[in-house]
């Protein structure tokens, strides 16, 4: 299994595009922070919203995970799955001696890995760039939080969003597998990857027009029923002073994990599939 995961991982990392997302993080990091650099200038300085060392790491990485990260996923799940079968690659390995079961959990592991390594590298290099560009404050507060935090204090909820926002990329994968198997090109697994992530920011938006008549209670769920929404606002009211909607949230990335997942597993391990 360790040989056909270094397999896997080998032949990703052959890829330009590859290449490209990684190198492109510190690029990512250093526009975040030139647009938070404009938006200190018209911002009070008491509101979580004003960047600082302390805080930079999550107000950027906030912005880029519902965006570019979501992208990324989009992308190597075409890469890692369509585009091998597309190009032949994935029959090349399935000569080997080993199980379609055993090839969908080396890919699940390789995606995993690689974008755990990039939201580390991110966390990296938003730090980095939040000491050279931010003033350090030695107290700043956090949203939802009535007291204000130090840096230390800063750092570890920090890693608390980022492990939450690192949660909900992997319910996304989940989906993106699933697309990648039922579809057959690459443009197809973007073009329907793209729409049901357009499809998770419109409905919500969409139900706001009836939130008098669902209530706010029902309303607020249909919110955080979409993965985009979690990762925008449903992080930080978790990581609220007072927590709330966690169990809901848990919940629905649970379903995207367990009902997507399980499903592309089911299909990507039909034998005839791929014949």
């Amino acid at each position: 299994m360790m040989r056909l995961f270094i397999s896997e991982w080998y032949r990703l990392w052959k890829r330009k595009s590859t290449w490209l997302m990684f190198a492109a993080i510190p690029l990512m990091v250093y526009a975040a922070g030139s647009y938070f650099q404009k938006a200190n200038e018209k911002t009070n300085s008491m509101l979580p919203q004003y960047s600082v060392f302390g805080n930079f790491s999550v107000l950027s990485f906030e912005e880029m995970l519902m965006t570019v990260f979501n992208f990324m996923v989009i992308i190597l799940a075409a890469l890692i799955v369509t585009d091998e079968y597309r190009s032949g690659q994935l029959r090349m390995v399935m000569l080997r001696a080993y199980t379609f079961g055993k090839l969908f959990w080396a890919k699940g592991a390789v995606f995993t890995t690689l974008l755990l390594m990039f939201t580390c590298f991110y966390f990296i290099c938003s730090y980095i760039a939040g000491f050279f560009m931010f003033p350090h404050a030695e107290r700043f507060p956090l949203f939802y939080r009535s007291e204000m935090v130090d840096v230390w204090e800063g750092l570890v909820y920090n890693l608390a969003f980022y492990s939450l926002g690192f949660l909900s990329l992997l319910a996304l994968v989940c989906v993106m597998l699933f697309i990648s198997v039922v579809s057959h090109t690459t443009t197809a697994t973007i073009g329907i990857g793209l729409g049901f992530y357009l499809f998770s920011l419109m409905y919500p938006y969409v139900c706001g027009y009836f939130q008098p008549l669902l209530g706010n209670e029902v309303y607020m769920k249909i919110i955080f029923s979409s993965i985009p929404m979690i990762q925008w606002q449903g992080i930080v009211f978790m990581l609220a002073e007072q927590p709330r909607y966690v169990g809901w949230i848990v919940g629905v990335l649970s379903f995207y994990s367990l009902a997507f997942g399980g499903a592309a597993y089911a299909l990507f391990t039909r034998k005839d599939r791929w014949i």
